[in-house]
């Protein structure tokens, strides 16, 4: 399955904004940026819960709670495998329904207790993450502008950047975290000669050109990003293309 994308930049632009991403091209240094804003990493109504819950029970509390939780979810692990594989065949009618409500008590338990790990959990996360270290109190760190990811693509390489901001809104400490992301990336040939190469811009026949070797992203969800200028008018192009690699 194959989605195409075209990313059009009229003669003189550089700046092209599509479904939530900002395509910049730097003609001079031949680089390409793709930036694009993610959600805050917690919402107002989970930092409002967090917030609440920290009050009632401490952060040790909560922290106690999400270690009691795993514990608790182990546990029941365990006595369904053992109830499962270990026990003898039921002689009786009784003893079969026992084992079968026994088992069915078991995963109720496992799912409750995986909720009740996860929802700790999270909180948990978020006192940690909400700490300050100067001023060393929870839940006053925050983030004050959506994370950004960037994507940057020069000739010789292709990197991805996750950049999170956060401060302090008691002591007014000031947290940018610019994080190198992995990416799985490597470059296929330009093609030469293009088979529409009539520039939608300027109507030029025979001026269209791919100008950039092809950024591949990912093995199984394979994506092309491929780079298109015109030699009359100016105009660019980028188009993308996804399609899933079958192994």
């Amino acid at each position: 399955m194959t989605k195409d994308k075209r990313i059009r930049f009229p003669s003189g632009s550089y700046q092209a904004f599509y479904e939530g991403v900002l395509y910049k091209i730097d003609p001079e240094n031949d680089t390409v940026e793709m930036t694009q804003k993610l959600n805050p990493r917690y919402s107002p109504e989970s930092s409002e819960e967090a917030f609440n819950l920290a009050n009632k029970l401490g952060v040790e509390g909560i922290q106690k709670r999400a270690r009691l939780f795993s514990k608790l979810l182990l546990i029941s692990i365990l006595l369904f495998l053992f109830l499962m594989f270990f026990p003898a065949q039921p002689s009786t009618k009784s003893e079969s329904f026992l084992l079968s409500a026994g088992r069915f008590l078991t995963i109720v338990s496992e799912i409750v207790f995986l909720y009740m790990f996860g929802y700790y959990r999270a909180i948990t996360n978020y006192c940690m993450d909400s700490y300050c270290e100067k001023c060393r109190k929870h839940l006053v760190f925050e983030e004050f502008q959506v994370p950004l990811v960037k994507e940057e693509s020069k000739i010789d390489a292709y990197t991805k950047t996750l950049t999170q901001y956060w401060h302090c809104i008691n002591c007014g400490r000031e947290d940018i975290k610019v994080e190198p992301q992995y990416i799985d990336h490597h470059h296929e040939k330009r093609q030469d000669n293009l088979k529409e190469d009539t520039c939608e811009e300027c109507g030029e026949e025979h001026a269209l050109e791919e100008y950039r070797n092809i950024d591949v992203l990912n093995y199984i969800f394979k994506k092309k990003i491929r780079y298109f200028k015109c030699r009359n008018c100016g105009y660019h192009e980028i188009r993308i293309s996804k399609r899933f690699r079958i192994i």
